[in-house]
């Protein structure tokens, strides 16, 4: 699987990783931000603490590193399965959806004490922030 490394567009990776980041800051920051906040049982007190704990470069640049990362694992699959076009990428985004999501997700959520709106909140983010990722991928190979 590795053998085909170098079939990898790494531009499209790194574009790819920022926009599920880029994704997950509306989703999460300018459409949901009080409503994810209420569903994970997050006070302001607690926000603060968190911020204090990750500063932006550390909370952020995480989350970029993990995108690409991400990103990375799905390229390579791209291009082992030699997926091409519109339809490929969103079906590829959303078999991983289901894997990541909606099988590992849902045994996550049962082992916690929140609302399954938390979730669903969460999955919904994935479910458009997978299938675009698969669409640059394949798209711009």
């Amino acid at each position: 699987m590795f053998e085909k490394i170098a079939s990898i567009n790494w531009l499209a990776v790194l574009a790819a990783g920022f926009a599920m980041f880029m994704i997950g800051g509306v989703w999460y920051g300018a459409i949901f931000s009080n409503p994810w906040k209420k569903l994970h049982g997050h006070t302001e007190e607690v926000v603060k603490q968190m911020q204090a704990m990750r500063p932006p470069p550390v909370f952020f640049g995480t989350m970029i590193a993990a995108y690409i990362v991400g990103a990375a694992a799905m390229a390579l699959l791209v291009v082992n399965l030699d997926l091409r076009g519109l339809g490929a990428g969103v079906s590829l985004g959303l078999v991983l959806w289901l894997f990541c999501t909606a099988a590992i997700g849902l045994t996550d959520q049962v082992t916690r004490l929140r609302p399954f709106a938390a979730f669903a909140l969460d999955s919904a983010f994935q479910i458009v922030a997978f299938p675009v990722a698969g669409l640059i991928l394949t798209l711009w190979r």
